[in-house]
């Protein structure tokens, strides 16, 4: 049964040392999700996925988008450079735990990740509030896809009950 473990749902931040690159990882609370990669030289790379965990311990990350280019100062891209559809599917193993992230002795919920996503293997937990997919930078360039519409409400009296059956 694919599941998705409402644990992972917010953003997670690599830890940066000695390195001119970092990573976060985002889990939407419907399934949809992306990394994004920053190195100093400006290069921003996004990944987007579709997230699940189809047993205990096991992450998958469908990859349905690339995007990759320069950044702005705004957080987003500046220019695009790459903008491919993509359809590759991660898995790895995961855990949750407490741990304190590098130069601190002060524990932090951390992710682990038995394989590296964007290079890298720990993640620590972001603030409290809930991304939305208007927080991803690629979403400028290719919108998420709306959520599904609810059906039409069921009349009164018309000979069907709410199941469908006869009355």
């Amino acid at each position: 049964m694919t599941s998705l473990d409402r644990r992972l749902i917010g953003s997670w931040f690599g830890p940066v040392v000695n390195v001119m690159e970092s990573t976060d990882i985002v889990f939407l609370p419907d399934g949809w999700g992306w990394s994004r990669l920053d190195s100093v030289s400006g290069m921003l790379a996004v990944s987007r996925f579709r997230w699940s965990c189809p047993s205990a311990g096991v992450l998958r990350l469908r990859h349905t988008r690339i995007i990759s280019g320069q950044a702005d100062t705004r957080d987003g891209f500046r220019t695009v450079d790459h903008n491919e559809p993509t359809d590759e599917i991660d898995e790895t193993g995961y855990r949750i735990t407490r741990q304190p992230p590098p130069f601190s002795t002060t524990p932090q919920t951390a992710l682990l990740v038995d394989q590296s996503i964007d290079y890298e293997n720990t993640f620590y937990r972001g603030d409290d509030r809930t991304p939305t997919a208007a927080d991803d930078p690629s979403a400028v360039f290719v919108p998420y896809p709306p959520p599904p519409r609810p059906g039409p409400p069921h009349p009164r009296g018309s000979g069907t009950s709410p199941a469908g059956r006869p009355r």
